[in-house]
């Protein structure tokens, strides 16, 4: 059974994901065929020995691995994002197969294929997201990214290259802009103070960040107050630095 191998958060996916495209392959290869009017003839005469149909297990096995190579490619994208894939990189997507997903070592054998393909030719991303909008519901692909963000915090904080490569696939996906930030802001939150700074709230567009950062920084430029002496140079530097603060955490969460 498929149960017996899920666990973790992309549990609910994979059973999803696998219901799905199993199902999808156990119609086709079960569906009658059309009616066809020499079909007496032809069981006279055509010897008999034509393949079963494949069962609902083989079928199950065949989705998993199915899933595992979109993934993979997924995983090995954002992975490839900040440059050079390193080694624990690697391990932490086997690892994620092995202990959330509870793959045995025969899927993990494939698993360990498709990585190290992926690795030494780029996957087909387009064919891959498109694979998973298909298959799975919007909830699930939420669930996805969260896990793609997990995956590429492991080797450190998020670059503005994996961030433009996570906004992607969200899309790719058929997410909207507000659901992958509302995913982002589980690991990279800023606190409500940083927009404040700004004089916003936190469901201020990113061109009202923009905005409201070029006006604060202009008002408050300490060339601004130079004729007023060194005091209020000071001051207007320490509010200077907290508005670029501000800006830089809110523009690394978003990856503006």
């Amino acid at each position: 059974m498929i149960g017996l191998w899920l666990g973790g958060p992309l549990s609910i996916i994979l059973c999803t994901f696998v219901g799905a495209v199993a199902g999808h392959f156990y119609d086709q290869a079960n569906a009658l065929p059309p009616e066809d009017p020499t079909e007496g003839l032809r069981e006279r005469f055509e010897p008999p020995g034509l393949p079963e149909p494949l069962s609902r297990a083989a079928l199950d096995d065949e989705a998993q691995e199915h899933f595992a190579r979109h993934l993979c490619a997924l995983f090995i994208e954002v992975a490839r994002a900040d440059g050079e894939v390193v080694r624990d990189e690697v391990r932490v997507a086997r690892e994620y197969f092995q202990n959330e997903l509870k793959y045995g070592p025969e899927a993990l054998h494939l698993v360990r294929g498709h990585l190290k393909a992926f690795l030494a030719r780029p996957p087909h991303l387009a064919e891959s997201i498109a694979a998973c909008r298909e298959e799975l519901p919007t909830a699930d692909r939420l669930l996805l990214v969260d896990a793609l963000y997990q995956l590429a915090l492991t080797d450190g904080p998020l670059q503005r290259s994996e961030q433009e490569t996570l906004r992607q696939i969200a899309q790719g996906l058929g997410l909207s802009e507000e659901d992958r930030r509302a995913v982002a802001t589980r690991y990279l939150a800023v606190d409500d103070s940083q927009y404040a700074r700004l004089g916003l709230t936190p469901e201020a567009t990113d061109a009202e960040v923009k905005r409201a950062y070029r006006q604060l920084a202009a008002a408050h430029h300490p060339d601004r107050v130079t004729h007023l002496g060194q005091g209020a140079i000071e001051q207007a530097t320490r509010r200077f630095h907290e508005i670029q603060q501000a800006y830089e955490e809110i523009r690394r969460l978003r990856g503006l």
